[in-house]
């Protein structure tokens, strides 16, 4: 039996949280022993409380050193030897043979009257972590933290193949956990560590039920949004996400609209199949301009460069100029008083720059 080693480290005020932790666990084992996995949980009340020859501290540290995740819970202060723990788990990572570290902040309510000095170390070490570019995971409660937490160790060590098939006799909610580990590992296992089939994707996305679906599509529009002028590779793998929603639900405008986007600004774009996708956006929005409020000024931008004229900086032909400039004055009604401003900006380049090649046509 394999035995995945888990270091949690966190400060005293989050005890029962720590406590919700190890229940957890147990609760986890009786599932993953099925798999030939059992999880071993350290936590620092389990060692001795008093001093060796060593130092107690480096003991812990060794301990993190023989884990293979390392995950460290944090709320309103980081203490001295949480944040040494952290460091050495880091360091350690760094020689390619340390554990997979995971940190989780609490979001919850705290009244000022109760900030204290310990404020500092929390503002301190968050700023160390976006200077590592490290992900936090926020959660609100202990049930939140287990869900997601549990949906890190799918990715990490879950069936890559066997147990995402589909079947007649497949529970749903085997299903729909399928298609949320399927859809985290789509979106964030950037390493490839854990490849994902597209066929067991789509399969699970499309029996997944409503609600799971909908948390897939937000999860990925997010990624889509936060990384679609910066980071590109990362932005693409929301396109098979996005390609099974479709096929899911192919009368919901907005997965065809979130996937001509990603079309449209992967780094080499696909025109005319992002065109075709925010055209069969545009059409099943109807009248709904505040839902998809960029769809018609994304189909201009695709219309110009699929425009064969455009690459020479020629005037478009007659049908394509009057192709184009209907969709302008589309998306200058959808936009209103946002379309001077939005003009303007580096995004409308190409718009600015057909216009004035095609003689600056009145688009209202």
């Amino acid at each position: 039996m394999r035995v995945i080693k888990i270091f949690l480290a966190s400060s005293e005020e989050l005890k029962e949280d720590r406590r919700a932790f190890e229940l957890m666990i147990g609760r986890l084992n009786k599932h993953w022993r099925q798999r030939d996995i059992l999880l071993d949980l350290v936590v620092w009340e389990y060692f001795l409380d008093a001093m060796t020859g060593a130092g107690l501290q480096k003991e812990y540290n060794q301990a993190i050193r023989d884990c293979d995740i390392f995950v460290m819970m944090f709320f309103t202060r980081v203490g001295r030897y949480t944040l040494e723990e952290f460091e050495a788990a880091l360091a350690d990572m760094a020689t390619g043979d340390g554990p997979h570290i995971y940190t989780y902040f609490k979001n919850d309510f705290i009244l000022t009257g109760d900030i204290g000095e310990g404020i500092k170390s929390l503002l301190d070490f968050k700023a160390r972590l976006r200077e590592l570019q490290h992900y936090v995971t926020q959660y609100r409660n202990t049930e939140d933290l287990q869900w997601q937490f549990s949906r890190q160790l799918e990715m990490l060590y879950g069936d890559v193949a066997g147990s995402f098939e589909i079947t007649d006799a497949t529970p749903q909610a085997k299903i729909d956990e399928n298609a949320l580990v399927l859809g985290y590992r789509q979106l964030f296992d950037v390493g490839g560590s854990q490849a994902v089939d597209p066929k067991h994707l789509g399969a699970a996305v499309q029996k997944a039920g409503s609600r799971i679906r909908g948390a897939i599509f937000n999860l990925a529009q997010d990624v889509r949004r936060e990384n679609w002028a910066t980071d590109k590779h990362l932005m693409a793998r929301t396109i098979p996400i996005f390609e099974a929603l479709v096929r899911a639900d192919p009368k919901w405008h907005a997965y065809h609209g979130q996937l001509g986007y990603a079309l449209k600004d992967q780094a080499e774009p696909d025109w005319r199949r992002a065109k075709a996708c925010l055209d069969q956006a545009v059409e099943l929005r109807g009248d709904q301009v505040g839902e998809g409020l960029y769809y018609q000024f994304n189909r201009a931008l695709c219309a110009i460069n699929l425009d064969a004229n455009y690459a020479g900086r020629k005037p478009a032909d007659a049908a394509t100029r009057e192709q184009v400039v209907g969709i302008l004055k589309q998306a200058r009604r959808d936009l209103d008083d946002d379309w001077d401003n939005l003009l303007a900006t580096p995004d409308a380049a190409d718009i600015r720059t057909w216009l004035n090649l095609n003689g600056s046509p009145r688009l209202r």
